[in-house]
């Protein structure tokens, strides 16, 4: 069992001034939640085990949000440790799990890091990172025994409807019943302003599992607080087993923190909301004052799109260019090789920082644009 070394590291360890690799929404702070009663209830939390399953009143608070039992949900340290359950749960040595490219990294080398083989459907972004479901069937095969879809997508913010999501759950039931669907919804509730939640699929299909957590949309990515959801009274307590034989149990803290979170989820989610909403607005107005020089996929969720340097302005001399003047500016992003992709393409963030900072640090970011791109048309040949 080996893990690849991935760069996406330096957003923990590298954290420059001008943040546009952050993909979450803005940092939430204690006093955003703080009252007399979670401040006396923090002082008499017994520092113990936390429960096998999660703490029953968050697990409710989850349920109650999905609308699902909460039988049915274990809390687990964020999201990426749900996929990480649900694909030792699923799979054995030598069974296949498939999902999407580009993805967040760590989701995609998992596969093989637990010694399972690695499929992956390769997306476009000329179709907007949508999802084909006859590709999809061509590449799955008796000994798929999990599909991992993200949406909305890391790191375009792209959707997939119920529709396609019911089809692929309705053909893998009939043509692959031991294939299960799992579903990552992490950025799910990161929407804009007023705009409609998108629905969960949770509890939609039987073969459906779903994850997500408080990390991207409430802005706590600190606390490691996630949940897996599934009908499946047998899988639910293997995966409970798993966790067991793993961490043993969640942070008790971090627990209930998140409780509080949820609590008061709607004043924390309607404040980000609003905030994120500025700030894909300023975005979409740079991008369009910078077509020449790039495009992008608007996104339909999440704090973050994906952006494309255009081939007409930037070879692979341009494109590094483009990165070691960005870095020295003190401005950091996220390029596509982090996500399948190549350099060409960088994911940007426009939840997490303050919305002057942001609009200071796309306007340095046009100066580097100017300064990199080439000066005359960059002729195109068939292998761009």
């Amino acid at each position: 069992m080996k893990f690849p070394i991935n760069e996406i590291i330096s957003l923990l360890d590298d954290r420059l001034a001008l943040n546009l690799a952050e993909s979450t929404n803005k940092d939430l702070i204690l006093e955003e939640i703080w009252d007399e009663s979670f401040k006396q209830g923090l002082k008499k939390l017994k520092l113990e085990y936390g429960t096998s399953q999660g703490d029953e009143k968050l697990r409710a608070l989850v349920g109650k949000k999905l609308k699902v039992a909460k039988e049915h949900i274990v809390i687990t340290n964020g999201a990426a440790f749900a996929n990480f359950l649900a694909m030792l749960c699923s799979c054995e040595i030598g069974d296949e799990v498939l999902t999407v490219q580009p993805n967040f990294p760590p989701t995609m080398d998992l596969i093989e890091g637990l010694g399972f083989k690695r499929k992956l459907l390769k997306l476009s972004f000329e179709e907007k990172y949508q999802l084909s479901e006859d590709a999809l069937f061509k590449i799955i095969s008796k000994k798929t025994k999990l599909i991992l879809l993200v949406t909305p997508l890391n790191p375009s913010g792209t959707t997939l409807s119920r529709e396609k999501v019911e089809k692929i759950s309705t053909r893998l039931n009939k043509e692959y019943p031991e294939c299960r669907l799992l579903i990552d919804e992490t950025y799910r509730e990161a929407t804009y302003g007023n705009n409609k939640v998108i629905p969960t699929f949770a509890g939609f299909k039987n073969n459906i599992i779903t994850v997500s957590s408080v990390s991207k949309s409430h802005g706590t990515p600190g606390l490691r607080v996630g949940w897996l959801y599934s009908s499946d009274d047998n899988f639910i307590k293997e995966v409970t087993t798993v966790k067991i034989n793993t961490v043993i149990s969640n942070s008790v803290l971090d627990e209930y923190v998140a409780s509080q979170v949820l609590k008061n989820e709607t004043k924390i989610l309607q404040i980000r909301r609003i905030h994120v909403a500025k700030g894909l607005e300023l975005t979409k107005e740079w991008v369009e004052r910078n077509g020449n020089f790039i495009n992008w996929i608007e996104p339909a969720a999440g704090a973050l799109c994906c952006i494309k340097l255009r081939e007409t302005k930037f070879s692979q001399k341009e494109i590094e260019e483009f990165y070691a003047l960005s870095k020295q500016a003190g401005i950091q992003i996220a390029n596509g090789e982090w996500f399948g992709e190549t350099k060409r393409f960088f994911r940007l963030g426009f939840g997490y920082m303050k919305i002057e900072k942001l609009g200071t640090t796309l306007e340095k970011l046009t100066e580097i644009l100017k300064k990199t791109a080439a000066s005359q048309p960059i002729k195109l040949s068939h292998n761009k």
